[in-house]
């Protein structure tokens, strides 16, 4: 028996109040009514499904109001198990290695569905592959504290590593919310020394201890206000709009990136891409524009400008300078 034409028939039939003619549920499952009767057959006398036939309308689930009818155990279509095994990968490239110790159970499940589809664990694990370039580890323990201390609504103090200046210093904090980006988490937090919502890098996180204080709640609006209206993962209301021209070489390419939920863009008569963007803490901007070397111009305002130019006349003066080791 083809389990995924059961599972598409079943999706069929869940998903409608009143009887599907048969012509349309063979155009549906792509088979013949010979082969139709053998899957309703075996789906009303292997699995209980209470599959009907009303005579000149067509086939139905007949239950009752409050009544409805799940295929046994977890059923997943061909397409569905291939979605699933992407999510797999993903998983896999997950810190920290909490997440993946607790999904460890459903990727056994999904390797067992894969097989019964023909589609083997080493043919699926080498030809789908998801890489991630600029993740830093999380320590467990941190993670699982922050995550629990989030959830429940309570107070945490941390430990945490200032990379610039290499030191460390305590905060009490109340959690708001867990941010996953560009390959690594960050936590939403209100600050109880500095009064203020703050951004903090997970990974920087050395030491979490619990506290019995209930967490600061601040509401989802001013959060999103103040940590999502600016370019990137820097909190802080956008007070700032850059103005940036892309170089028609790459600006097709650029077109298609989201650089920013309230972007706003236009293009020159000489195919040259202008994109505006709302910012309030420059410092990931700097980098992203920096990337992109000559491409890229920056029109407004003219402090990014400036800080744009000094950044490449120190690069270049780098390479002036004679190597040594």
């Amino acid at each position: 028996m083809d389990m995924s034409k059961v599972y598409d028939l079943h999706k069929i039939l869940s998903a409608r109040r009143f009887p599907i003619a048969l012509p349309d549920i063979l155009a549906k499952l792509e088979c013949s009514e010979k082969s139709f009767y053998r899957l309703q057959q075996y789906m009303k006398d292997t699995l209980g499904a209470p599959i009907k036939n009303r005579r000149g309308h067509g086939y139905y689930y007949a239950l009752g109001i409050d009544e409805s009818f799940e295929l046994p155990g977890l059923w997943f279509s061909a397409k569905e198990l291939i979605a699933l095994g992407i999510l797999e990968q993903l998983n896999e490239s997950f810190h920290p290695t909490t997440i993946k110790d607790l999904l460890s159970p459903v990727k056994q499940r999904l390797a067992d569905l894969l097989t019964k589809q023909k589609i083997t664990d080493a043919s699926w694990q080498s030809r789908i592959k998801v890489i991630n370039q600029w993740q830093r580890p999380c320590e467990p323990e941190c993670f699982e504290r922050i995550a629990y201390a989030l959830l429940h609504r309570q107070q945490i103090t941390i430990t945490y590593w200032k990379w610039a200046s290499d030191t460390q210093e305590v905060r009490r904090i109340s959690p708001q919310r867990l941010v996953y980006y560009r390959d690594n988490w960050y936590l939403d937090a209100w600050c109880h020394l500095r009064q203020a919502l703050r951004t903090f890098l997970v990974d920087a996180i050395r030491a979490v201890t619990d506290e019995a204080e209930p967490a600061f709640e601040l509401e989802p609006d001013i959060i999103n206000k103040n940590v999502t209206s600016g370019y990137g993962i820097f909190s802080g209301q956008a007070d700032n709009v850059a103005t940036l021209k892309f170089a028609s070489t790459i600006a097709k390419r650029v077109s298609r990136e989201n650089w920013h939920p309230d972007q706003k863009f236009a293009w020159t008569q000489q195919d040259e891409y202008l994109l505006t963007i709302p910012y309030s803490d420059d410092r990931e901007l700097l980098r992203d524009i920096l990337r992109y070397g000559c491409d890229v111009k920056v029109i407004a305002p003219a402090e990014l400008r400036s800080k744009v130019k000094q950044a490449l006349e120190q690069t270049l003066k780098k390479y002036s300078e004679t190597p040594n080791v």
